[in-house]
Order: structure tokens, then sequence, then C-alpha cells
């Protein structure tokens, strides 16, 4: 994955709503989390 598609897919974690977020299995505190990851990490 590149380091664009992986800014991009963490922005978009970020974007989700709760029913969204609970069908995948995580809460906001963990979106939040990962969507604030360095793009190295």
């Amino acid at each position: 994955m590149t380091r664009a598609e992986l800014a991009r897919s963490r922005n978009q974690l970020a974007q989700l709503d709760e029913r969204l977020l609970r069908d995948i299995g995580i809460d906001r505190a963990t979106a939040r989390f990962e969507a604030t990851k360095p793009f190295w990490s």
C-alpha cells in the first residue's frame, strides 16, 4: 500500500459514522487512533 493509499484509507476511517464503525467491529476511539497514525506506522 502506498503512502497516499494509506493516508486516504485512514482519512476515510475517520469519517465513518457510529453505525458503520459498529458494522466493522471498532469503536470511535480505535478509529481515531488509527486515523491519526503517521504513514510509517
